[in-house]
């Protein structure tokens, strides 16, 4: 489930990897092992310091519809670009690849993926190549990316799901909620039970909620829109952050459409931001809000909700980590806090936010909504909704034996 601390668990083991490495110590794996970290997509990617499955395969957007495996993979070789053939030794030197957010790759890319690391590898006779594979998610929360209106495409259902042979670890504490009840309706909710968790969660419908609460909505414009909005009502003078970049023009407009963090920074004194990064020192998370205190060419004062006073110098992201020439966008770790879209939302945990899931169209995105607020006192909700979006075959992955 949400908050059940996935990405903790996450992080905790590329920690003690790198730990391993460093002092000739064993810890998590058999050995020091190559270890690669990515996700289906840009956002989820950066948000684990990461890259795109795709591009660490260099399949790109994966074979054409009814297109063979075998013919792509052709296709693949004959192709000397650089970032092609750094993909191919990535696959080479693996021992241990991460995919996480595992529920929003189609089961298509996986067995894709399997085909071209067993050819890469030259290992056609065991699974993704001999690599071991780990990955982490939950198929009731977002699905893949379709552009049709064909069943989603679930991992699970890849013939390369069964053949890898999983062992499965379900994470059954939930961290996020505190409270038993409040997780408990959560729980329900996200099973699609609306009356089981309706006198819970339904008492949370709010006409008028407190004005500077952070709104989860469905679509950029409506955020957009809502976060300038607010900032407009603040008298005081707007400041406007560039971000610096270089390198690469299409890594930076990579960078630029996946970060939560914009190229184009406006606030003012008194404006209600959300830092978009944990920090390594530990002095704020992804998702924690405050309200912008001062500011000058060089830093940003942040009043947090927890009481606190953090100063922000820009941060910096790259492109790609493990490369010398890769692009790299330098600003400070902030954005409007007013609103953020739910798709945006995933991995957060928020105090408080006003949600409209009305127009939530996929399943499992009104449960990501819900799931993010750490307390039932800080959930506000637009309206109770009739019912919400649950895959059938999500729930049956984990009601058929699956897990």
């Amino acid at each position: 489930m949400a908050g059940t601390g996935k990405s903790h668990l996450l992080r905790q083991l590329l920690q003690e990897q790198r730990a391993s490495a460093v002092n000739g110590k064993l810890i998590l794996f058999d050995g020091v092992r190559q270890t690669d970290v990515t996700a289906p997509t840009g956002i989820a990617a950066l948000n684990i310091g990461g890259m795109t499955v795709h591009r660490w395969a260099g399949i790109g957007i994966g074979p054409a519809a009814g297109q063979s495996n075998a013919d792509f993979a052709r296709q693949l070789r004959e192709e000397r670009r650089p970032s092609q053939l750094a993909a191919r030794r990535r696959i080479e030197r693996c021992q241990t690849l991460v995919i996480d957010e595992i529920s929003m790759l189609s089961g298509r890319h996986l067995e894709f993926l399997d085909y071209w690391m067993r050819q890469v590898r030259d290992a056609a006779a065991v699974p993704f190549g001999g690599v071991q594979l780990i990955v982490i998610g939950d198929f009731m929360q977002l699905p893949p990316v379709r552009t049709t209106a064909a069943p989603y495409d679930w991992a699970f259902q890849a013939a390369a799901w069964a053949a890898a042979g999983f062992v499965t670890v379900v994470l059954t504490t939930v961290r996020r909620q505190a409270d038993a009840r409040f997780a408990s309706a959560l729980g329900q909710f996200r099973l699609g039970r609306i009356a089981e968790c309706a006198p819970v969660l339904g008492r949370r419908v709010c006409l008028f909620p407190p004005g500077d609460i952070t709104r989860l909505l469905t679509t950029n414009l409506a955020v957009d829109k809502w976060n300038l909005v607010k900032l407009s009502e603040i008298e005081n003078p707007l400041a406007e952050y560039r971000a610096e970049e270089s390198g690469d023009a299409r890594q930076l407009e990579f960078l630029k459409k996946n970060l939560l963090t914009p190229a184009l920074l406006q606030v003012k004194v008194g404006a209600k931001v959300m830092f978009t990064r944990n920090d390594p020192a530990g002095q704020y998370v992804n998702g924690l809000t405050g309200v912008v205190e001062d500011m000058n060419c060089n830093m940003i004062q942040v009043a947090t909700q927890d009481g606190r006073t953090v100063g922000l110098e820009r941060a910096v992201w790259n492109f790609d980590p493990s490369a010398r020439d890769t692009a790299t966008f330098k600003q400070f770790p902030l954005r409007l806090a007013y609103a953020v879209t739910i798709h945006k939302s995933q991995g957060m945990t928020m105090d408080a936010a006003y949600i409209d899931i009305r127009a939530a169209r996929e399943p499992g995105q009104a449960y990501v909504a819900l799931s993010r607020v750490r307390t039932l006192a800080g959930l506000y909700l637009k309206e109770w909704p009739r019912g919400v979006w649950v895959s059938d075959e999500a729930s049956k992955f984990y009601t058929g034996g699956n897990v």
